[in-house]
């Protein structure tokens, strides 16, 4: 059995980069829309979605109908999660790199009417490519468990519990760090106290010895400062990680 160290694991977080297209409308008349999405590196780019209009949408009516329509290109799903907030279409890539100035969702009418065209997006997040956390000296988690549910009934065979599995719980990373508010991965303008006082959804790289990694996405939920007056300055920080972390 190989034995792995576990000096030298690091923990690296960056930002995905977040676009988004508000949909706007006059009267909308049936025939097809079309939605283009750009992005470097993604298969396919530029991706031209076309969405069928059945005449008289709102304009969330038809950001879902795009969203809908989006999220059954495989090469667009497996770059980004494509979501809606009422008309807006909000395009979250999947991994954390260097923002990507030409990334882009436009959209158009073709054979129908009453969109009004656009075809520049806003860029609400900018991308930030992964970098290691300095200064880290313990790393925990993530703390992976299964929820479950008694089911024993009185007509079952023995007199044992039984239960089902439900909710997968995701659980928490936490990592002790000696402490420099001025390094950038722990100060208030891009670090850690930063993502936790601005939410900001981060990507997350946990990195062990061996070729292993986690990867997964999550907010900075907790940072807590030590001060001794016969020690170092330190931190303990805690992320809560969202969906499914996933082992590489």
């Amino acid at each position: 059995m190989t034995k792995y160290v576990a000096f030298g694991a690091e923990l690296q977080i960056g930002t995905p980069q977040v676009e988004t297209a508000t949909v706007a409308i006059t009267t909308v008349t049936v025939g097809n829309a079309n939605f283009i999405l750009t992005a470097a590196g993604m298969t396919g780019s530029a991706i031209t979605t076309v969405v069928a209009l059945a005449g008289g949408e709102t304009a969330s009516q038809v950001a879902t109908k795009a969203a809908t329509a989006m999220n059954l290109d495989s090469d667009i799903t497996d770059f980004f999660t494509i979501t809606t907030n009422g008309p807006d279409i909000v395009c979250t890539r999947k991994a954390a790199l260097a923002n990507d100035g030409d990334m882009n969702l436009a959209y158009a009418d073709d054979t129908s009417a009453g969109l009004t065209d656009d075809a520049t997006s806003a860029n609400t997040t900018a991308g930030v490519a992964l970098v290691e956390t300095a200064n880290v000296s313990n790393i925990s988690g993530p703390g992976l468990s299964v929820d479950t549910e008694d089911v024993t009934t009185h007509d079952q065979a023995t007199a044992w519990e039984e239960h089902v599995a439900t909710l997968l719980r995701s659980g928490e990373v936490t990592l002790d760090i000696v402490y420099d508010p001025a390094a950038a991965t722990h100060g208030a303008t891009t670090g850690l106290n930063y993502r936790l006082e601005n939410k900001t959804y981060s990507y997350f790289n946990l990195v062990f010895t061996g070729a292993y990694n986690w990867t997964f996405n999550g907010y900075v939920t907790g940072f807590e400062p030590g001060m001794p007056v016969d020690g170092a300055l330190t931190a303990s920080v805690t992320v809560k990680i969202t969906g499914a972390p996933t082992l590489e």
